[in-house]
């Protein structure tokens, strides 16, 4: 079996076909049901989640935003994440994660009736979380996703109960920007420096977000090609994470640095944004 053939066909799968499918969200002990449309038609991609258990009743993604609507029905609307689809499968190159990860040949199973070969994209170390894939042998559709961590224990799985293949049109959809996961790496043009980040780890992107009471928010993206957090820089008296604090694997941190709230948040484990914060650094003669 080529590993590097197959992830790269899975990556292509989750963005080239049209499919729709019931999955369920197995996390913090709490099982969520999910239906997934996922089209591509005149070369645009259109995806859509409910929830069928979940707060959020239903997101979409089309024309490069995000859509939320609440259970009270208030609809937002978010920037995704460059590349990403809601089958976090793009961007993966193996060759760049060698350093940091092991990606073994783990077997075979069925998931929703269908064959599939199982991948594992396994952490060397307690920085960071892998994957392990059940890659469909026909369309090469990941019918199963664990988080893992580096005992291999699942932190999050999210698996198909049933699949239906859509037809193409035939028309491919428009390439998008780089994938995060493979970004080029970057340097800080603001007035903050990061000193030893977590090892591994390295930033390709930084940039201003606008906010509705006009004040402009930093943030800067760090990744190993895999995993990723993010730094979250805003300055003022606004009230801001103290501390920490978790939602199932993802982790944040939050302190106070020379008048500015900064707040590191990730995928990650908790001393990855633990290490991470204590290297932001405000450079001396700096002004907003």
């Amino acid at each position: 079996m080529d590993v590097s053939g197959l992830l790269e066909k899975m990556a292509q799968a989750v963005r080239l076909l049209s499919y729709e499918g019931t999955l369920v969200y197995l996390h913090e002990n709490r099982l969520d049901a999910l239906s997934l449309v996922h089209r591509v038609e005149k070369g645009e991609i259109q995806e859509r989640l409910i929830s069928l258990s979940g707060p959020i009743q239903a997101t979409a993604r089309q024309h490069d935003r995000v859509m939320c609507v609440m259970p009270n029905g208030h609809p937002i609307s978010v920037e995704p994440e460059q590349g990403a689809g809601f089958l976090n499968a793009g961007g993966i190159d193996p060759s760049a994660l060698g350093a940091h990860y092991r990606i073994e040949e783990l077997g075979s199973a069925r998931v929703a009736g269908r064959d599939t070969d199982v991948i594992g994209i396994i952490p060397r170390d307690g920085l960071r979380y892998g994957y392990q894939f059940h890659i469909d042998r026909e369309t090469a559709l990941p019918l199963k996703s664990d988080l893992i961590d580096a005992d291999r224990e699942p932190l999050e799985q999210l698996m198909f109960t049933s699949l239906d293949l859509k037809p193409s049109d035939g028309v491919p959809p428009r390439e998008e920007s780089t994938p995060m996961r493979s970004a080029p790496e970057a340097t800080s043009s603001g007035g903050w420096r990061f000193q030893d980040p977590p090892e591994g780890f390295a930033l390709v992107m930084g940039h201003s977000l606008k906010q509705r009471d006009g004040s402009e928010l930093e943030h800067y993206l760090f990744t190993d090609r895999l995993s990723s957090y993010s730094i979250y820089i805003e300055q003022g008296d606004q009230e801001g994470l103290e501390g920490e604090a978790s939602i199932g694997a993802v982790h944040a941190v939050g302190r106070r640095i020379q008048g500015h709230q900064v707040t590191v948040v990730g995928e990650v484990p908790l001393v990855t944004v633990r290490q991470a914060i204590a290297g932001v650094q405000r450079m001396s003669g700096s002004h907003d």
